[in-house]
């Protein structure tokens, strides 16, 4: 005879159980077959293992679980990590223990690992963030303009703009660019209108002009160096002049 005593959350299938079993594993086997749902609670999580008073580890179940013997058997849930590591079971390994196997131990410890292998797994699919997939559509893809590249670096809209103090070698914020096409008159330029005319060779210009100091949000202007290089280097207009 083994009474079977359920705690914790177990204690939903049922608080204790008389059973004519011969060994615990036995009456663990019987159980797991009449409670349904039993198998699946039990292989979910850690439990301490006590049979007439004595606690059993990993390493007595093979011989011992199955020992023919009449008294009391516990199932108390663990959390794992709590003390008394060494007499925590998984739930997985009371089921292949409790469960009767024609192969042998050999094939009982593949099934073990095979169990202690889908809970690992399990874990980690669970803590593993999910990929993210592109969900943006071809159109919108094919749809972008490539054909111009921009004229400055950019910034994501909500970032700082930082105010720098003194002599600073830095990039740039830029808050708002465009540009603007003009068409050109080429009336009365005969390169213009037949560039095949002439060889005629194109240089690039640039006047430096009087720049304009941003405004602070308080209404004050920035004090700027038009004089500094890199200043005057943002600073001109370019025009394309014959050689």
């Amino acid at each position: 005879m083994i009474t079977v005593c359920l705690h914790g959350g177990l204690r939903e299938y049922g608080r204790r159980f008389d059973l004519h079993a011969a060994s615990p594993a036995e009456a663990l086997r019987a159980l797991l077959v009449q409670l349904p749902g039993f198998r699946e609670i039990l292989s979910s999580g850690f439990y301490q293992v006590r049979f007439n008073g004595h606690d059993f580890c990993e390493a007595e179940l093979e011989h011992e679980f199955r020992q023919p013997e009449s008294g009391i058997l516990h199932l108390v849930p663990r959390i794992q990590g709590a003390g008394k590591a060494g007499q925590i079971i998984a739930g997985v390994v009371l089921i292949v223990f409790a469960w009767w196997n024609p192969f042998g131990w050999a094939a009982a410890g593949a099934l073990m690992s095979a169990g202690v292998g889908l809970v690992a797994g399990g874990i980690a699919q669970m803590l593993a963030r999910p990929p993210k997939l592109d969900t943006e559509q071809r159109g919108q893809k094919t749809g972008r303009n490539t054909a111009f590249s921009n004229l400055d670096n950019t910034a994501a809209q909500g970032q700082p703009v930082p105010l720098a103090y003194g002599e600073a070698y830095c990039g740039s914020r830029v808050a708002s660019q465009g540009v603007m096409s003009r068409r050109v008159d080429t009336d009365g330029d005969p390169v213009l209108q037949n560039p095949t005319a002439a060889d005629v060779t194109l240089r690039l210009v640039k006047t430096p002009i009087a720049g304009q100091a941003a405004k602070a949000p308080n209404g004050q202007y920035y004090d700027t160096d038009f004089n500094d290089d890199s200043v005057r280097a943002r600073n001109y207009t370019a025009a394309l002049q014959q050689n």
